[in-house]
């Protein structure tokens, strides 16, 4: 049987056995022996050398390939471990291997077709130089161009698989300061289906991973005519240093850490218009960011978590979408420095960013693109916000930070919903809510702000204030809106402010300075562009504030503001700050102050003085710095236990100066508190007494007119006490001449100046003005009391005069002595001092011619003689002669004789010429006289006679004034006697003293 079979075998059919067949058969093997030994070595062999040579002669390159392989009969080509560079340059290009699987069906579909295309480990070295020209560009031909050349119509290719496995991309940077180099490892393409033949799908992958484990994915489906492709693309594990790496250079800051994950949707299509790209379902997470500056060990920038979700784009619609942003943790860190500079100004290319900046911008702009976002919300943000340029830093710290956005969009006129809180050193709050619009920017928002502590705010005040702020809260509530109209900002605060428990200290003396429960500021309205200001009603409730007097004769409120003052100073010294600038228009419609108190004291003087104010009431009503009409004002309060005072008029608050009238009084004020001052100007303590003033000011165009009442009532001072401040002036006599009988001094000091004066003073001018009130008093104490009791202007009650040689009281005298006791009666604590006086010329001269005319009666007596009136001369010559002998001499009779024409007379007896001619009666008329007043002055007086004189004077003036001017003997005094000339002959004056 098997033999049978084998010779079925052997046996073969007739036409094989034919010559022809046998012949062909050759040729087929010979053929086939040629299409393998061709296709398996021959052409892989001249591949490889042409391959080689082509590189070399083309592009300028050195290029190596292991093996070349060819199946002629499954059609398939692979080239082993290819690779190329340039002669002295690592490698720029290789593989592992590239294979092709080509099939015979290409020739039915008029396309190149491929059962499969793979690369193995490709690598390429694509390297930007320096001069910014990348690598593969250099392998051009210097006539060829970058631009793509018309192409004849190319033979469609498909495949029903490319693939690229293993693949490794070295990216190098060359024209950044600090090369950038960066190595895409693994990476994977697996294209199926490709084709370029009309309405040919195909799918793709795409995978690749970088060293640092950061993955790269991409897939979908494509088809190239017409150009179609739609599918998804994500990111894993991208790092942030990475980006950072390439910008190092142009940045000042460092990445530390971050990572970024993505995915999303895109279809990709030609239309006639040109390209259309979709975006949708993109997501975005950036993590754990941390941003520092190059110089620094810190932090200052990190992001917990940032992204966003439902991501869409559509070009060339130009439209974003997202449908939610969110961030969260955020910690960011700034500060200015000692210059001014903001930390994170400097974390940029200054010139270069910004002229890229604005070139960006300007180019964006035009773009007009359209973008929505139905949600942004941000949480637990915290930032630490710290001002350098003052010592110590300023710091404000912002924690617990949300912001929601709901509908932002660019389309204009379209509103978003805003919700913003925040704290403020924690304690702090500031909320804000309403809506707001991108295009054009306007904002209309609600904010309240609570609890806000002014203490973080200390090292401002130091630049300016010697002022340590203790407490002090801030709050606000109100509508802010802003809006552009015209090219013009317009921003409008309307709202309520205030600030309570404010409290703060005289850093000099440690001690309180100012302080208050609560300051609102109520329906405040506050615009920008144009600036104004309008207050309904400002309230300040228990205001307390403190005026010093240091020990170095400075105030404190001038030594708190010292450096602010120094400022204005410097500033107003420059020539560019005197041109006149446009007053802020202000207008408040009240200021209402309750429960204020204020305390004064004086640290120069000593025993130190203090003086408070409490219960203090005010109200000013309508102020305007741009309406020319005057604010009323009114105050009142209480001075220490008991003391009252109030304040009524009407000012332009904000010109002074223009047009102010007010009256103020004072009630009950204790006078034992100023005994410091009392003590070291006036030489005497005040034991008891009260104060009270009326003053009423005008003032109008610079000119200042003021009335200045002032009375004591029961002042009384202790003993006197040296010091060397007192001024010298008779105080005890200045206050008995002022008090009345009830204890009443009363005094009008008026003023007037002008404000413009280089060196008006108001303490100066109420100083001169009580000093000549008082001087005047003192220089003329009588004059005063005569005022009091009606007396004549030409009446002085400071002197009684005298008959020559009299003590008695004329009429005159009388009348001035009864008018000086009613004063005295007003003045209860004066004394009074009278002073004896005798003239020794007009008393002398009265005495000695009584004295002489009873000589000369006695010896007219001893003598006879006729009664006619000649012969009574003659008697008279006679006894004058009688007596000239008995004083002097015959000598100085004959020589008083002589001069007159007489002749001499004889020893013991006169020589009588009778009366027989005019002439001679005329010459004895005068030789008679002549010797009469010799006999006169010859008349001796007596001192003590004279003294008697003016001591009976003073006892009958002490004596009248008792008796009919019923005054107390006990405030009469009398002085010692003291002689005089009186300035009229016919009278001698008594001195009057007054004293206290």
């Amino acid at each position: 049987m098997a033999n049978s079979a084998l010779r079925k075998v052997r046996t073969s059919p007739a036409w094989i056995k034919k010559r022809w067949v046998r012949n062909s058969a050759l040729g087929v093997v010979i053929i086939l022996l040629i299409y393998t030994l061709v296709g398996f070595f021959l052409v892989p062999y001249l591949l490889e050398k042409q391959l080689i040579n082509y590189l070399k002669e083309n592009l300028g390159v050195e290029a190596k390939v292991k093996e070349i392989t060819l199946n002629p009969y499954a059609l398939t080509l692979a080239v082993n471990n290819f690779s190329f560079h340039k002669s002295g340059h690592p490698k720029l290009f290789g593989f592992k291997q590239f294979y092709v699987n080509f099939e015979l069906s290409s020739i039915f579909r008029k396309a190149w077709t491929f059962q499969k295309i793979s690369l193995t480990k490709p690598y390429l070295r694509l390297q930007i130089n320096k001069n910014g020209q990348v690598n593969l560009a250099e392998l051009l031909p210097a006539d060829e161009t970058p631009a793509l050349k018309e192409r004849k119509k190319e033979v469609p290719l498909t495949s029903d698989q490319i693939l690229i496995t293993g693949g490794d991309i070295h990216f190098i940077d060359l024209t950044q300061p600090t090369p950038f180099e960066k190595k895409l490892e693994a990476i994977n393409v697996d294209l199926k289906k490709f084709s370029t033949l009309p309405e040919n799908d195909g799918s793709y992958s795409f995978k690749a991973t970088t060293q640092a484990g950061e993955i790269l994915r991409w897939k979908g489906e494509v088809t190239l005519s017409p150009l179609h492709s739609k599918g998804t693309f994500e990111l894993v594990g991208g790092k942030a240093r990475t980006l950072w790496k390439y910008l190092r250079d142009q940045v000042a800051f460092e990445i530390t850490s971050g990572r970024m994950d993505g995915r999303g949707n895109y279809t990709l299509e030609s239309q006639e218009g040109g390209l259309q790209i979709i975006l949708k379902g993109v997501t975005f997470a950036l993590t754990q960011l941390g941003l520092k500056p190059k110089e620094g060990d810190r932090e200052i920038l990190t992001v917990p978590k940032l992204g966003f979700s439902g991501g869409q784009l559509r070009w060339p619609e130009k439209i974003i979408g997202v449908k939610f942003i969110y961030m969260g943790g955020t910690q960011v860190r700034a500060w200015l420095n000692k210059q001014g500079a903001l930390n994170w100004q400097k974390l940029f290319k200054s010139k270069k960013a910004d002229r890229k900046m604005t070139e960006s911008t300007a180019n964006s702009s035009s773009l007009s693109w359209r973008a929505a976002i139905k949600k942004i919300k941000v949480e637990n943000v915290s930032a630490s916000l710290q001002d350098r340029t003052i010592e110590p830093p300023a710091t404000l710290n912002i924690s617990d930070l949300g912001l929601q956005l709901i509908d932002v969009t660019s389309v204009p006129g379209l509103a978003s919903t805003f919700n913003l809180q925040f704290h403020l050193n924690k304690q702090g709050q500031l909320l804000a809510r309403g809506h707001v619009t991108a295009l054009p920017p306007s904002a209309d928002l609600e904010i309240h702000l609570e609890s806000l502590s002014l203490l973080s705010f200390q090292p401002y005040l130091n630049r300016f204030l010697k002022l340590k702020l203790i407490s002090g809260n801030l709050e606000a509530k109100g509508n802010v809106a802003y809006a552009q109209s015209n090219d013009a900002p317009n921003f409008q605060f309307k709202g309520d402010l205030a600030l309570q428990k404010f409290a703060a200290e005289d850093t000099l003396l440690d001690e309180r300075f100012l302080g208050w429960e609560n300051l609102k500021f109520e329906r405040v309205l506050v615009g920008l562009f144009p600036s104004r200001i309008h207050i309904d009603n400002i309230a300040l409730d228990a205001p307390y504030g403190k005026v010093t007097i240091n020990e170095n004769k400075k105030i404190n409120i001038k030594e708190v503001l010292s450096p602010l003052a120094g400022k204005k100073e410097s500033q107003s010294a420059d020539p560019s700050s005197t041109s006149a600038s446009k007053p802020l228009p202000i207008a408040i419609n009240s200021i209402r102050i309750k429960k204020g108190s204020a305390n004064f004291a004086d640290l120069s003087v000593s025993p130190k003085f203090s003086m408070g104010i409490h219960s203090l009431q005010s109200e000013i009503q309508n102020l305007s710095s741009m309406d020319q009409g005057r604010s009323s004002i009114s105050l009142e309060g209480t001075v220490e236990s008991y003391g009252e005072m109030s304040m009524t008029g009407k000012s332009n608050l904000f010109a002074l100066e223009r047009a102010t009238e007010f009256s103020a009084f004072a009630r009950n004020i204790a006078l034992p508190e100023f005994t410091p001052y009392a003590t070291e100007f006036l030489g005497y303590p005040i034991e008891k007494g009260k104060l009270s003033l009326d003053l009423t000011y005008r003032i109008k165009e610079d000119q200042i007119q003021g009335k200045n009442g002032i009375l004591l009532k029961n002042l009384d001072l202790g003993k006197k006490v040296e010091s060397p401040k007192a001024i010298d002036a008779p105080i005890k006599l200045a206050i008995g001449l002022l008090k009345d009988s009830q204890g009443k001094i009363a005094i009008q000091v008026p003023i007037e100046g002008n404000l413009n004066a280089p060196k008006f003073s108001y303490g100066h001018l109420i100083g001169e003005a009580l000093t000549g009130v008082i001087g005047k008093v003192i220089s003329s104490p009588f004059r005063l009391l005569g005022s009091l009791v009606g007396a004549k202007e030409d009446v002085d009650l400071g002197f009684i005069e005298f008959r020559p040689m009299g003590s008695k009281l004329l009429p005159p005298a009388q009348e001035k002595l009864l008018q000086l006791a009613k004063a005295l009666k007003k003045r209860p604590e004066l004394q009074l001092q009278i002073q004896g006086r005798y003239d020794p010329i007009t008393d002398s001269n009265f005495w000695k011619k009584e004295k002489f005319e009873v000589i000369l009666s006695d010896q007219l007596k001893q003598q006879s003689g006729a009664s006619d009136k000649g012969k009574d001369a003659l008697v008279r010559q006679q006894a004058l002669e009688q007596l000239y002998l008995k004083q002097f001499s015959i000598k100085s009779l004959n020589q008083q004789r002589a001069q007159y024409g007489l002749q001499p007379v004889k020893t013991g007896a006169g020589n009588v010429e009778p009366n027989n001619a005019s002439s001679l009666e005329k010459k004895l008329s005068s030789y008679r006289k002549e010797l009469e007043k010799k006999l006169i002055e010859a008349q001796p007086v007596s001192k003590n006679k004279l003294q008697q004189l003016g001591q009976e004077r003073a006892n009958a003036i002490k004596a009248y004034l008792v008796s009919k001017g019923g005054i107390q003997e006990k405030r009469l005094g009398i002085l010692q006697v003291e002689s005089t000339q009186s300035p009229a002959k016919d009278f001698v004056r008594c001195q009057l003293h007054i004293s206290s």
